[in-house]
């Protein structure tokens, strides 16, 4: 989701590929080709491919400019791939416990300890998050990439039985984003591609 709203927002060109993780697409020979860390999402440029959903964005800085998806001043630059690291190597990791927690502990009856040490982290992290976006609709004077994934991350949480109610400034975000053309775009088509895979 987040590298597919980056691009859209950034009107760069481009054609997707859905992986089907249910049925283990991404462990396929053909896909591992591509990428042997079997994960999406993957953008293959000129051949090229390009892993990552941080990488991934900075190419479409690069490339796309104009888009102004990342603010100029060099220390809001910077606090932006800040955020954007931090979504992926502390609220991300935090969320995946949540749906897999077998991946970090498979002894019997560990599971709901599992996940409820990752909702203490995620409890942590929105904390930070929301006074980060007190007073404000975006995390800097308009809109960025770093919107993108925090959006994705919090509306990750959203789907497990985790009581989010009282950040409300995060829930906030969480709505300015919906209204924006390519997320509710990246959601239909999600919707469809989740109906094509359980056919």
């Amino acid at each position: 989701m987040v590298s597919y709203i980056a691009l859209k927002e950034a009107g760069a060109p481009f054609e997707v590929h859905p992986i089907n993780l249910g049925k283990k697409e991404h462990m396929s020979e053909k896909y591992l080709e591509i990428n042997p860390k079997h994960r999406v999402p993957v953008l293959v440029i000129d051949g090229e491919p390009l892993t990552e959903n941080i990488a991934i964005i900075l190419w479409i800085d690069q490339n796309f400019p104009n888009a102004n998806l990342l603010p100029k001043d060099s220390m809001q630059r910077g606090q932006a791939i800040s955020i954007l690291a931090w979504c992926a190597s502390g609220i991300h990791p935090a969320l995946t416990p949540n749906a897999l927690p077998q991946r970090y502990c498979d002894l019997p009856n560990t599971a709901e300890n599992v996940k409820q040490c990752a909702q203490k982290l995620l409890t942590e992290y929105f904390s930070i998050a929301e006074n980060m976006l007190r007073k404000k609709t975006w995390f800097f004077d308009s809109f960025s990439f770093a919107d993108i994934y925090f959006f994705w991350c919090f509306r990750r949480a959203k789907q497990f039985d985790i009581d989010l109610n009282h950040f409300i400034n995060c829930q906030s975000h969480f709505e300015n984003m919906l209204t924006r053309e390519y997320t509710q775009e990246l959601i239909r088509f999600e919707q469809d591609i989740l109906e094509k895979f359980n056919a």
